[in-house]
Formats: structure tokens, sequence, C-alpha cells
């Protein structure tokens, strides 16, 4: 079982419309309204791939009976924490080309017995699991210490931790050594961390990333990443394809040819991809071919993601068709 924890969950929007104006008036064609938010999502692909997931999330009183209806009516697992805080609303604007306007409220943090419920809710799912993803931002306000905290605690109860988290949240965390980490290349940015050189998977270099500094690639940032505690690092930069580096491996894959469609939920469906893989083989591949294959169903479900009109959907038909479509290099490190 592969436990999914959303600490800033959402009720997500998506409106379709044929083109984005600014200071224009828009007239909606579909409006579709679930309950939400990154680690839902990843549940929701895994559910729809016929893995066993259970998704866990605080969520305000005022929207928890709807919000576990939701997720019940999709045939969702869940254990939804009940929260003072109002939850907050995401919403996703998608033109005919498949560009999405994002506009995502920040959420509220709840008190800390909230958390502890959360983390009470993990332990008690954990010995039926063997992987923990934690997806998406915390709430405003909360403990950027938070993602360690957990991750920690799902170390010492035996799980694989899959963290889809960024900035200093995300390199709070990764002293707790989590199995891997996948953030996207902006995200990743966003932890500060030192550079190394371009060809080394030594010590960082003491500077911090800055947007002052050259933009750092792909792969200087899972090897910053990997240097300060991650065991595998998976990067993600958009049509650039995704970057990996665990334990003398470095490949890099991408689609050969970019797909037209909603973008939103491609980097959930990836993380859905890599923790199934993690719970097949008891913990991370190993080696050049291993990993190589691990990439390609990845690379296919985010592809897969792409081609529908809401995140957190992944049609097997569309995987199968993909898993032939992608690229990849390495080098050795």
């Amino acid at each position: 079982m592969i436990i999914t924890l959303t600490p800033n969950p959402a009720i997500d929007i998506t409106y379709a419309v044929p083109t984005v104006m600014l200071g224009e008036s828009h007239r909606v064609e579909e409006v579709h309204e679930r309950a939400g938010g990154k680690g839902v999502n990843v549940a929701s692909v895994l559910t729809g791939q016929g893995r066993c997931a259970v998704a866990v999330a605080q969520v305000g009183s005022d929207e928890l009976a709807d919000f576990a209806t939701d997720l019940s009516d999709r045939g969702l697992s869940h254990r939804l924490v009940e929260s003072p805080c109002r939850t907050r609303r995401s919403v996703a604007v998608v033109d005919d080309r498949g560009q999405a306007t994002l506009f995502n409220e920040a959420g509220e943090a709840p008190p800390d017995s909230v958390w502890a419920r959360v983390s009470e809710a993990v332990a008690a799912l954990a010995p039926q699991a063997s992987v923990l993803t934690i997806s998406g931002s915390l709430p405003a306000g909360a403990s950027d210490d938070l993602v360690e905290t957990l991750t920690r605690e799902a170390i010492r109860a035996g799980l694989h931790v899959v963290l889809d988290v960024g900035g200093r949240p995300l390199a709070r965390a990764l002293g707790a050594r989590p199995t891997l980490v996948k953030p996207n290349r902006s995200e990743a940015a966003a932890t500060q961390l030192g550079r190394p050189g371009p060809a080394s998977s030594g010590p960082a270099s003491s500077g911090p990333v800055s947007s002052r500094s050259v933009s750092p690639t792909a792969r200087d940032l899972a090897f910053a990443l990997a240097d300060h505690g991650a065991q595998a690092v998976v990067v993600t930069d958009g049509e650039n394809g995704i970057q990996l580096l665990h334990d003398g491996v470095e490949l890099r894959a991408w689609l050969r040819e970019p797909l037209k469609g909603n973008a939103t939920g491609a980097g959930d469906a990836l993380t859905a991809s890599l923790a199934a893989d993690i719970e097949t083989l008891g913990g991370l591949p190993h080696g050049r071919d291993a990993w190589a294959e691990v990439l390609r169903r990845a690379v296919a479900w985010s592809a897969a993601a792409v081609l529908q009109p809401i995140a957190g959907a992944v049609d097997p038909r569309d995987v199968e068709r993909l898993l032939s479509s992608f690229e990849i290099e390495e080098s050795l490190v």
C-alpha cells in the first residue's frame, strides 16, 4: 500500500475556455470541481492504475463532508483529519492550446493538534504500507520543519519516503535522508542550496543558488539535492524531461514529441509512477537498466496525464501507447 499525504489540500476548480486574455471577460465552456491537492492526485492516479493507495489530508470542517464524499465517489480510500481552518481553492484556467493558468490560494495553517492527528493517521496506516509520498505546498504559516518531521517518523516506521515538495521545506527535509525527492526545477532552485561544479558529485559550493547567479541546470540541482541528503533525485524540467541521479547512475529522459493538453497533473502522475515502482521493488532500483525501465514508465504516466482534462486521471491505454515514445541519455557519474 502507498500512503499519499497532502499537507495543503484544495478544492480544485478547472475552467475550460477558448483563450485567456487579461482584462477581458471570458465565457467558461466547461467546469470541473473536485477534492484535490497534489497528494490526492497521486492517490487518484495510483488507484486508477490498480494500485492500493490511501489519501491522507487535513480538511476544513466546512468542507470535510463534501471532500470525503467526492473521494468515496471516485473510489479513493482516504483518512481525513478535521481542521478548523478553511480548505483553500485552486483554480486552473485551461485554454484550447492546453496552456493552464493557475490561481492557488495559500491555505491556512492549522493548529499543532491537527498535525499531530495527521501524523497519527500515517502511523496507523504504516504497518500495511511500504511507501509514503508527501506532495505539494505547506499552508501559509506552517513550520518549514513539518516535512522533515513527517519524513523522519515515516522512516522510523519502516516506510520509503518520496517527497514532491520544494523550497525551504525540502531543504530542511533532506537531512532526514528521504528515499527519493522529485521537485521541479524551480522548486529545486528555491531550496537555495549550494551548487556543485558541473562534473562533480563532491561537496556543494558555499554560495547559494539565487536569482542573481547563473541559472542552475536540472543536473546541477540534482547534484545539490543528493549532496545534502536525498538518496535519489528526480528533477523535472518541463519539455526538457526529467533528470535522475542515484548511486552512480545519471540519466535524463524525455518525451520524444511534446503533447498538447493540460499539464497540471503531469507531475503528480510522475510521483505516482515512481512510488509504484518503489513499492514493487521494495526500494530504489539499482543500475542503469533498472532505472531506465522505471523512467520509461514514469514518462508514460506523466505524459498520459497531460491528455486528461483534469489532474489526477490517467488512461491506461494512453500509458501503454506512450511507453515507447521517450528518449533517454546517460553519463556515468
